[in-house]
């Protein structure tokens, strides 16, 4: 595979929720937007582009020398793999320069049937480590999204493996689980993150609570809610790391905010690139920066942070600015300190004792004058629309003059990046007027018609200048001027506006050349694979397999009927003779630096589940029986086949799919499928250890006492989601309330899933056992043809997204 030579100068890539955020981002600088159609993207709440919005954001985008990527990055059912086969071949057509991708399946297709389009890896796919980045671009990515928890050394060292151009996050909101691996919208109510309708539950207040029920104190409620991300301060290291991209994150923010934040990184990204040896960024920029929206800034993992500074506690939302604090109250009136300018038509937020409350300035009494604004170091007073104290803390949260300024950049007629031309005019008598446009390295030449020897005015340099440089309504820019004038020239200026036009429509021809030649086409999808009939896995019922991180629960599993269990590897003891019926589960996370030793145990014959792509070959190198983990979200057939390539013998399918979908997946594809069918699901993966907010920490994750036990975390409704710490010191979530699909059991084995999982957390060795035997008792009774069980084995309890899909 050849090198791919990372950029010195990276993109900047600034979202496009809508058409006035493109041109926002455009116009601020962007080199990049990236933006989705009214379908199947991860931010289906945006605005949005129909079919021939996307046309002209992309001829808008190209003529200003920017590209445009559009987001096709959810997992994709098999249903929706024709509509998505066409989208693709429509946006291609109307100018996309790459389509952003998250499922591996939809990443097949395109590769077979539109080779020509550009594949980007979305950053839902959590790639973190070498090995899967060097599988993305084996097939056929040729840029790959890094998921956010990448310290600024570890990008590094992808980038220098030089596989795929690198992108990495500089700005914006952070999930807190790993991107691609939450299920908790999914799972509290219906509406899946992998599908662009993330409901962000983790933004709502939590307690946590002990083993006993005991509630720990926290530095606040909101225990799962971060801080958003500013890397300003670190791009020329982040340069200097030899990424492609620098991302922005916000289509669903307001175009005043794209051009705001947009601004700031460009000025700041083309500083970088000039001094990085005396850069920084200036603390009036961060303000600006905070303004548009802040939920408080971090750095995040760019710089190895894992401890509370990355989290926002108290406040789930934008907080802005401090502006000053409340000196005095009186009748419906607040006399306030401030420490920043302040205008009336500005927005403010009083953080009180009884909570926060936001309202316009207003007028701003000073000394008895009323005023439309003050100035820092001054004291004024507001009406109040709320209760207030002296000592309140007072923030602004809409600055009118900076929204104001920035609306021009996108609204007021003369808006707009300006491309630079050189002008060249040839006028001399007898011969065909000339105008030349060069815009770089591209050059058009438009003849009109002969020059006349002057009847009463010579033509002069400053008619050519003024009426040849009239370059309204056009994205060029006069730069430069090559005026060859014969002194006796004489011409009208209809035939001057004539040629510049023509002129200037050849230059945008030019510009646009490269997508001319796309043409809107129907591809056939392609089949997942050729069906075999299945007999070497098939048996009379399907295996029953136990997971859980208590080796001794597992061994009482497989003693009760279960054919196989799963346990983390970090919980297999080394010293201990294990049944070999105890399959390792290995990391779903598993950084460059970590997989040696989560490889280490790895045998010719072995059997592991695998959770991301590259573990899946590690592991299929080096001899082993592979599962492929419920992580990757194996939502079609398509996906199968590329786990299958990749060295998977077996995929554990996404618990987000309906019982139809499971029954089309196994009958398209010859590789076995398992389900969940029982238990709490995992619903996160974090790199932040959940535990940090209510027990002491002494950063050593191994041997950290607090995971000997489960905690919960507790909702508004009174449900508890039981969390625990790995050793590695990332926390992983449980949903609330378990599945339990005793009697969908017929349906499922008629589909022909060849593995059904039951999934043990909080449950005893002995409820752990007891439930094994019923479920095997149950599904030999449904291969018999006898009733299977008729109630639930778990109450209260749900049916996941069997019956009723995910949304």
């Amino acid at each position: 595979m050849p090198k791919v030579s990372q950029s010195k100068a990276p993109e900047l890539l600034a979202p496009a929720g809508g058409a006035e955020a493109l041109r926002a981002a455009v116009n601020n600088g962007a080199d990049a937007v990236y933006l989705g159609t009214e379908t199947l993207n991860a931010r289906i709440g945006a605005e949005n582009f129909s079919l021939k919005a996307l046309e002209e954001a992309t001829r808008y985008a190209h003529l200003r020398g920017a590209r445009v990527y559009l987001t096709a990055n959810v997992i994709i059912r098999p249903s929706e793999m024709p509509e998505a086969l066409t989208l693709a071949s429509q946006a291609w057509a109307a100018g996309v320069d790459a389509i952003i991708v998250q499922d591996l399946g939809f990443a097949r297709v395109l590769r077979e049937t539109l080779p020509d389009i550009r594949l980007h890896a979305s950053t839902q796919m959590c790639a973190h480590d070498s090995v899967t980045i060097s599988e993305l671009a084996g097939l056929g990515f040729s840029r790959v999204t890094l998921a956010r928890e990448l310290s600024i050394s570890e990008i590094a060292a992808i980038c220098g493996i030089g596989v795929a151009e690198i992108e990495v996050f500089v700005h914006g909101a952070l999930c807190f689980c790993y991107s691609g691996q939450c299920l908790l919208s999914s799972a509290v109510g219906g509406r899946s993150a992998n599908r662009g309708q993330c409901t962000q539950p983790c933004r709502l207040p939590f307690d946590l609570l002990d083993d006993a029920g005991r509630q720990a104190s926290t530095p606040g409620r909101h225990l799962m809610s971060t801080k958003d991300l500013a890397a300003a301060p670190l791009l020329p290291r982040l340069v200097a790391s030899g990424v492609s991209a620098l991302k922005i994150e916000g289509r669903m923010k307001s175009p005043e905010y794209v051009a705001v934040v947009t601004g700031v990184y460009r000025a700041a990204l083309d500083r970088a690139l000039a001094d990085p040896e005396g850069f920084e960024v200036s603390d009036a920029e961060m303000d600006t920066l905070a303004e548009v929206f802040s939920r408080g800034f971090t750095t995040g993992y760019l710089e190895g942070t894992r401890d509370d500074e990355y989290m926002a506690y108290a406040r789930p939302s934008d907080r802005g600015v401090s502006v000053g604090r409340v000196t005095q109250v009186g009748d419906g009136i607040a006399t306030i300190s401030f420490d920043k300018a302040v205008e009336a038509d500005d927005t403010l937020e009083f953080w009180t004792r009884r909570g926060r409350f936001a309202q316009k300035a207003g007028v701003l009494d000073v000394g008895g004058a009323e005023l439309t604004a003050v100035p820092a170091g001054e004291e004024a007073t507001v009406m109040l629309e709320g209760a207030a104290a002296p000592g309140d803390r007072v923030f602004r949260v809409t600055d009118a003059a900076l929204e104001s300024a920035a609306r021009r950049t996108f609204l007021a007629e003369d808006a707009g990046r300006m491309v630079p031309v050189h002008i060249g005019v040839k006028a001399i008598v007898g011969e065909p007027f000339v105008v030349t446009l060069q815009a770089d390295d591209i050059r058009v030449e438009v003849k009109g018609a002969k020059v006349e020897p002057a009847r009463t005015k010579a033509l002069t340099a400053a008619d050519i200048t003024e009426h040849v440089g009239r370059l309204g309504g056009t994205p060029f820019v006069p730069e430069g001027w090559d005026i060859e004038l014969d002194p006796s020239a004489g011409a009208g200026f209809s035939l001057l506006h004539r040629v510049r036009r023509e002129a200037t429509e050849a230059l945008e021809t030019e510009l646009l050349a490269p997508y001319a030649s796309r043409r809107r086409r129907n591809p056939l999808l392609p089949g997942a694979r050729a069906i075999r009939r299945r007999s070497s896995h098939t048996r009379e019922i399907p295996d029953v397999v136990a997971w859980t991180i208590h080796p001794q629960v597992a061994k009482a599993c497989l003693d009760a009927g279960a054919h196989w269990a799963i346990v983390p590897d970090w919980a297999i003891p080394k010293t201990e003779e294990m049944p070999d019926r105890l399959v390792s589960e290995l990391p779903r996370i598993m950084r460059d630096r970590e997989s040696g030793f989560a490889l280490s145990d790895v045998r010719p014959g072995s059997n592991v589940v695998a959770g991301n792509l590259g573990a899946v070959r590690s592991a299929s190198e080096a001899g082993a029986n592979v599962w492929a983990h419920w992580g990757l979200n194996t939502l079609n057939p398509w996906t199968v086949a590329v786990l299958e390539d990749v060295g998977a013998s077996g995929a554990w399918l996404s618990p987000e799919l309906s019982g139809r979908e499971i029954a089309r997946i196994c009958s398209e594809s010859d590789l076995p499928a398992g389900i969940a069918v029982l238990g709490r699901q995992q619903v996160m993966v974090t790199e932040h250890c959940i535990l940090m907010s209510g027990v002491d920490c002494s950063r050593q994750c191994a041997e950290c006492p607090h995971r000997e036990r489960w905690y919960a975390l507790r909702d508004r409704k009174g449900y508890g989601f039981p969390v625990m710490s790995d050793p590695r010191g990332r926390s992983h979530l449980f949903n609330a309330v378990p599945l339990d699909l005793t009697r969908a059991l017929p349906e499922i084995v008629e589909a022909g899933v060849a593995a059904v999982r039951l999934d043990f957390t909080v449950e005893s060795l002995q409820e752990a056992q007891h439930l094994t035997r019923l479920m095997r008792a149950a599904l030999e009774a449904v291969v018999a043809g006898r009733p299977g069980f008729q109630e639930r084995l778990l109450e209260p309890s749900t049916t996941g997204h069997f019956f009723r899909g995910v949304r």
